[in-house]
């Protein structure tokens, strides 16, 4: 199940995502954010973040 919240109708729940509708369940506004566990994530995506390349040097102090 996948967490959402949606700006237009200020609606919060839980439900199963679609990633072929993204849309608010209740009001059908376009204007919603879903929270996925990883499970829920596509294959595809996950081998993305993986293979991704790191956006800061761990060995550098931030300076």
């Amino acid at each position: 199940m996948a967490r959402f919240r949606c700006s237009v109708c200020a609606s919060e729940g839980k439900r199963v995502y679609d990633p072929q509708r993204h849309e608010c369940p209740r009001c059908g506004s376009k204007d919603v954010v879903f929270a996925l566990t990883i499970d829920e994530l596509p294959d595809e995506i996950i081998e993305a973040i993986a293979s991704a390349e790191p956006l800061d040097d761990p060995g550098s102090d931030g300076g």
